[in-house]
């Protein structure tokens, strides 16, 4: 009886042991060659995401008692009397405005797709940061109202930025990948926004001449409101 114990308990472990060596070898397969941090480069890393991610919350904690305040306003404004309303009603707009909401209405939606890079091998060049702020400027003096790139919304502190090597766009510090499809929709009107976009020239800049782009006019778009903290520590409001 107990040499059959022994024998399962030795059976046990070399199965475990076989399993773990297949684990092991398999994840060192999927894994490809990086260069091994120091210490002290480990430790710097390390504080640097504790920073960052204590940073993040306390600005989405930041955000969320604002709108918490905001909410809270526009109860007491709509409960009061006709000025009360119109100011809801100013809020509302503003809310808009700045992206804190969803947005819906008519507009334009345009899609980005990389052509076949092998055509142009010594000239082909992915979008960067320039191409995407390009066309957010051409939208925005053609009238948009409310723009988002792969459903981020650009507000007044979206900041658009290519990586070191462009492997990706950073918008509202979330990635775009260049190489694959840009989806560009724009609320305003659509006869403005398509009349602007088909401009003789104005797909042709930089890299965008490299890309297949189509646009088409929509009923109803929805955008997406802002996901981020706004930021105001270092801005005031100038008083008479």
């Amino acid at each position: 009886m107990n040499m059959n114990k022994k024998n399962n308990q030795w059976l046990v472990a070399v199965v475990f042991l076989i399993l773990g060596f297949l684990l092991t070898y398999q994840y060192q397969q999927r894994q490809e060659p990086v260069r091994t941090l120091t210490i002290e480069e480990t430790e710097l890393l390390l504080q640097e995401i504790a920073t960052l991610e204590g940073e993040k919350e306390e600005l989405l904690q930041k955000n969320r008692n604002l709108l918490q305040d905001v909410k809270n306003f526009e109860t007491a404004a709509a409960s009061s009397s006709e000025a009360h309303a119109l100011l809801k009603q100013e809020l509302d707009r503003s809310r808009l405005l700045l992206g804190m909401v969803d947005a819906k209405g008519p507009g334009i939606v345009m899609t980005l797709r990389p052509t076949d890079a092998s055509l142009n091998p010594q000239t082909f060049n992915y979008l960067t940061d320039l191409e995407l702020m390009y066309l957010v400027n051409e939208l925005k003096f053609a009238g948009a109202e409310a723009i988002s790139i792969n459903d981020k919304r650009v507000t007044i502190q979206t900041g658009i930025q290519s990586s070191a090597n462009n492997s990706y766009i950073l918008v509202n510090d979330e990635k775009v990948s260049p190489r694959d499809e840009v989806v560009i929709r724009a609320i305003g009107d659509p006869e403005k926004l398509k009349g602007a976009m088909a401009f003789q020239g104005v797909l042709s800049y930089y890299a965008l001449e490299f890309y297949d782009i189509r646009f088409y006019a929509e009923d109803q778009i929805l955008i997406p409101k802002y996901n981020k903290a706004y930021r105001t520590d270092s801005m005031q409001e100038v008083r008479p």
